[in-house]
């Protein structure tokens, strides 16, 4: 059995974190692989959004399911089966003849994210101590965001070489090989197999403040809708609008999502010593004048300026994750499904509402929006439970 070090990271939880790397590289692909759909399938903007919207469904708005069952059982297998779902959905996108189809394809590769999140996070937030919770969590998420920022890469590569659209049966392979490596340590990603699973076992289900996370889940829809946004409409701009290289376009987005790899981390280690809301809040303040000044930007500029947009945007990733799990005792898998599932998922909307109004009013109309849900962002992060720089772990 593995032992739990309190001064270090839990090696079930670099497992985890691998894991959630490769479950979420279809997450990060697809806005790469928008734009050669929209040009192979002739697909509107909205056409584009309702895509989004669908694979957020599948793959986020529905955990809270998986999380209600993985709060009552735990279901391990869950773990390969998902991870290969996941990279299976993404590996026969390419190979799709119609718009149907393809709605088909991301439905797959979604409940395969779905059903892997509830489980993992309620996993790796066991096999941490209070301690060290938030930056425990941090390198777990950060598995994801870097998943998201390396399938976009990951994408941008194989959109490049020969092959094109059915390039992307490669994604396959990290599903399938870390399908295998999940199934064979079962015991060790299990909750059941934790020192601390008599914690898990005797948690008391305390009542749970409605209002609170009611507002916390409201932060991470406009914080989600915002980073869906960009990262939606960041490729099909340059491509598009300014007719700019794909390849170029690709830079721009991994800049953006590997921004978030570094904030994740960055953010859940400060909560624990500065606060949850002091993450959260301070996130959206600084990334506000950011977002508002990124359409009258180019070149490096632009570039630089993406980077540190993603990287605080995302800083509070992880964190709202551990205030919810916190505000929920006894009810972590729900809790996930719900911040990084459900909330996030319905960024999709937001995205779909975008793709129509970029189709009336055109794709730079969509970044003057998007400078607005910022500021909503951080008059919802000032309400939550909390005080401003001070740990509630002290």
């Amino acid at each position: 059995m593995l032992k739990l070090k309190p001064d270090w990271m839990p090696k079930p939880l670099l497992l985890l974190a691998l894991s959630h790397m490769v479950t979420d590289l279809s997450q990060g692909a697809l806005p790469m692989l928008l734009p050669s759909l929209k040009t192979a399938l002739n697909l509107s903007y909205t056409q584009i959004g309702l895509l989004v919207l669908i694979q957020n469904v599948t793959s986020s708005v529905i955990q809270p399911i998986f999380g209600a069952v993985t709060d009552k059982m735990s279901l391990p297998w869950l773990l390969p089966v998902s991870v290969f779902l996941s990279g299976l959905g993404m590996a026969v996108t390419g190979f799709m003849p119609s718009y149907n189809a393809l709605l088909f394809a991301v439905v797959l590769g979604g409940l395969g994210v779905a059903g892997f999140h509830p489980q993992a996070s309620k996993s790796a937030h066991f096999v941490s101590p209070e301690a060290i919770r938030g930056r425990s969590m941090g390198v777990f998420s950060v598995g994801g965001n870097l998943g998201m920022a390396l399938g976009a890469g990951f994408m941008m590569l194989l959109m490049t070489a020969d092959g094109g659209l059915h390039n992307t049966i490669w994604f396959l392979v990290p599903g399938s090989v870390t399908a295998i490596l999940l199934w064979r340590n079962l015991g060790n990603v299990s909750p059941s197999s934790f020192r601390r699973v008599g914690e898990v076992k005797s948690t008391i289900r305390r009542a749970i403040n409605g209002k609170m996370l009611l507002l916390l889940l409201t932060f991470i829809f406009f914080r989600s809708t915002l980073h869906a946004g960009l990262s939606t409409y960041i490729p099909l701009y340059y491509v598009h609008y300014l007719n700019g290289s794909p390849v170029y376009a690709g830079y721009m987005l991994s800049l953006f999502l590997g921004g978030g790899v570094f904030g994740t981390f960055f953010g859940a280690t400060l909560s624990d010593k500065l606060g949850r809301k002091t993450i959260i809040a301070g996130s959206m303040l600084v990334v506000l004048p950011m977002v508002a000044a990124l359409p009258y930007t180019s070149g490096l500029v632009t570039m630089i300026l993406l980077t540190v947009i993603g990287f605080f945007l995302i800083s509070s990733f992880a964190t709202t994750l551990v205030l919810a799990q916190e505000m929920m005792p006894g009810y972590e898998g729900m809790a996930s499904g719900l911040t990084i599932g459900f909330t996030i998922g319905l960024g999709g909307l937001g995205v779909t509402i975008l793709g129509y109004i970029a189709d009336l009013y055109g794709i730079p109309t969509i970044f003057s929006v998007l400078a607005f849900l910022p500021i909503i962002g951080l008059l919802l992060a000032l309400p939550l439970p909390g005080r401003l720089f001070q740990s509630d772990h002290r």
